[in-house]
Order: C-alpha cells, then sequence, then structure tokens
C-alpha cells in the first residue's frame, strides 16, 4: 500500500457514516503492509455518548469503509490486535476482489427532509431480503407509531440542556460557520432553510428552550413525524446483544450502503434506541428477535438526486496523522 493509494483509501472511507458528524476516526501508515486506526483528539460526545459506544460503533463504521475501498484497489485487508493508543491495526493480507457493495461507499448519503411519494415496493422488497438484520415496516400505521414515538423521545432528550449544548456545538448553522462543509451537521443536511437555522439556534440556548417548553411549543420546535411519515418504510437495525459497538457500526455501515444499492436513501433515528421507553414499545409491538436489542431505526425512501447535500468532510491531510 503506497502512500498514495493509503490516502486514497483514507479519503473515501472517510464518507462513513459517524455519530452526528463529528468523524473520531483518524489513521496513521506504519509501512507498506500495516495501517494504526486511532481515536482523533476532542472528537467525542461525553454528554449524548457518556459510554463510547456511538462513538465505537463509529470507528467501525470506518473500518468497514477502509476494507471495502481497499478492495476496490485489489487490497484484502484484516484486522490485527492494536498496539497502545490505538483502536485496531489494519493489515494487508493479500489481494481481493471488489466488495459488491464498495461501489455505493462514495454514494451513500444521510438525507433527513421529506421523501418523494415513491413506494419503492421492489426496492423494499429486494432489502428485506438481503439485509436480515433488519425488519422493515411498511404499513402506514407502523410508520406512524414509530413517528409519534420518535418524536417523544426526541422532546425527553432535547430537554437535557448539558445536551442541547453538545448538539449545537457540532451544528453549523450558517453558512459562515468555518465547518460549514468540514465536520458536524449544517444546516444545509438537516433540511433547514436560512430563517429556521436561525432560529434553532436561539430556541436550542439555554432559557429559550424551557420557555417555549413551558409554553407547549417546543414539541413542535423538535418533531419529525412529517417527515418519518414521508418515508416509504422505517427499518429497525437489531443485532446481538453480546456483540460489540465497533462491529456494529461495521455491520450498520453494510446495511446503510445495502440501503443505496437498493436505490434508497435514509437517515438513521437513533433516539428510538437510546430512550428506554421508546425502545421497549417497539420491541413490544414488533416482536424483536430473541438475544437482540435494538440499535437504530432508519427512515427510507427516495430522494432526487439533486436533493442530496454534499457530505461535510475532513481533508484527507487532517485524517492521517
Amino acid at each position: 500500500m503506497t502512500p498514495e493509494t493509503f490516502a486514497a483509501i483514507v479519503a473515501d472511507a472517510a464518507l462513513s457514516p459517524n455519530v452526528h458528524n463529528i468523524q473520531p476516526t483518524v489513521w496513521r501508515r506504519i509501512d507498506d503492509h500495516t495501517v494504526a486506526v486511532m481515536q482523533a483528539p476532542r472528537r467525542t460526545l461525553p454528554v449524548g455518548d457518556p459510554t463510547g459506544r456511538d462513538v465505537a460503533a463509529s470507528h467501525g463504521a470506518a473500518v468497514e469503509g477502509f476494507v471495502l475501498a481497499a478492495s476496490l484497489r485489489g487490497l484484502e485487508i484484516g484486522l490485527a490486535a492494536p498496539e497502545e493508543g490505538e483502536i485496531v491495526r489494519l493489515i494487508v493480507t493479500g489481494e481481493a476482489t471488489p466488495d459488491p457493495l464498495a461501489p455505493f461507499l462514495t454514494r451513500r448519503r444521510t438525507y433527513r427532509g421529506k421523501f418523494t411519494p415513491d413506494r419503492a415496493e421492489a426496492a423494499l422488497d429486494a432489502l428485506a431480503q438481503t439485509a436480515r438484520d433488519l425488519t422493515v415496516l411498511r404499513d402506514r400505521a407502523d410508520i406512524d407509531h414509530v413517528a409519534r414515538l420518535n418524536d417523544q423521545a426526541s422532546l425527553k432528550g432535547f430537554r437535557d440542556g448539558g445536551f442541547r449544548a453538545e448538539l449545537l456545538a457540532w451544528m453549523r448553522l450558517s453558512p459562515r460557520h468555518p465547518c460549514w462543509s468540514v465536520d458536524g451537521l449544517n444546516a444545509r443536511a438537516m433540511e433547514m432553510s436560512g430563517v429556521e437555522a436561525l432560529g434553532a439556534g436561539l430556541v436550542l440556548k439555554p432559557g429559550v428552550f424551557e420557555l417555549f417548553d413551558r409554553l407547549g411549543l417546543a414539541g413542535s420546535l423538535t418533531g419529525e413525524a412529517s417527515v418519518v411519515k414521508s418515508s416509504a418504510a422505517v427499518a429497525l437495525f437489531h443485532r446481538p446483544v453480546a456483540e460489540t459497538p465497533f462491529e456494529t457500526g461495521r455491520r450498520w455501515h453494510r446495511v446503510w450502503l445495502e440501503i443505496t444499492r437498493q436505490g434508497l436513501t435514509a437517515a438513521p433515528m437513533t433516539v428510538l434506541a437510546d430512550d428506554p421507553a421508546a425502545a421497549s414499545a417497539l420491541a413490544t409491538r414488533f416482536e424483536q428477535p430473541p438475544g437482540a436489542r435494538l440499535i437504530t431505526a432508519f427512515r427510507i425512501g427516495r430522494a432526487a438526486d439533486d436533493a442530496l447535500p454534499p457530505p461535510a468532510r475532513r481533508s484527507v491531510a487532517d485524517l492521517i496523522v
């Protein structure tokens, strides 16, 4: 793996999904056959992710992205035990043919807007057959139920001032923000108009949100029910309880790429897994698989190509240490 090939693979791997787009993974080329995967300083979520589970899953997704990108360049990558200060080591173990999901690595996007009316029945049939750890819900009553649970869980989360402050620190509400196209959640990716972004910056501030909440208006500001209800389907993503977050992240990435391969777009609703009441309600209504836990729920549908926002990503130079 030459330095040039390594940089190209890192550029593709950087497009992997990660929590709040904080991009916590950095890479170090040890030699032609060895890469160290490491945690970027200060790219964690101490309030929203106190155990580090979501960041660990993000590392897993990034490593899966690296493995996929390497396969496009004829390289087979294996995982080895890390040394001190590393998450894992990646080793070139031989030649590889391109993974079938690898071509979709650079096409996957998170889409938080309303989907087109296309119900995408054939694509959803194929997805249900190929991604067996997804429970694909298409009944409109089921989708409406998930939309209500998502709004209830989201409002509970926003009532935590520390969570709001942490989220706001990763939001880029104006194109003038120096990190607008670099990291975090910019207004374009969140499908916010300039006025909506300005309002969000005000409403999420301490004291202001609490006032709106007392007036019974906070739910209308944080809710996403209309967007969720526009979905062709909602897919519940379950994984074994004993699985490590890192391995879950690898599978999470592949499932999302499978969604992309079927010509669909998606956005995760992870709050449904993080909120015990919501997770319990979903497990009861939709018969959670034995020995599994809910990781996230995807809202899925079709979006016009020009509706998909360009990804905000750190430079390759910033990701190689």
